[in-house]
């Protein structure tokens, strides 16, 4: 088996490639992770969800992890794993053009809010 760092563009094709990965965050050292589907866009991962744990835990820590994996042929694969900063886009004035990117780019797929 052949283990390589993937370059800069090879992460970044394959986040755009792909919709569905999982999010990791942590509060008071516990750590937490769960399946989403996003979109990636201008360095940026956008995800929607409805307010729980994961939620309250980004609020109270928005430092996070997304990893994505894609399978290859055979018993290759590529994996890619993101670290970032959780940031909400309020139903504001100030958030309106990046909440429309947001929506746009999510919903091209029937299965975004999932």
């Amino acid at each position: 088996m052949l283990i390589r760092t993937l370059a800069t563009l090879e992460c970044t094709k394959l986040l755009t490639a792909n919709r569905f990965a999982r999010l990791a965050c942590a509060k008071d050292g516990q750590p937490y992770i769960v399946p989403l589907y996003y979109a990636h866009s201008d360095n940026h991962l956008y995800a929607f969800s409805m307010l729980g744990k994961k939620i309250d835990w980004m609020r109270s820590n928005p430092l996070v992890s997304v990893q994505v994996d894609e399978r290859g042929p055979g018993r290759s694969w590529k994996s890619v794993v993101v670290d970032g900063r959780y940031e909400e886009l309020p139903d504001r004035v100030g958030h309106k053009l990046q909440r429309d990117h947001a929506w746009a780019l999510l919903s091209r797929h029937a299965d975004w809010w999932e």
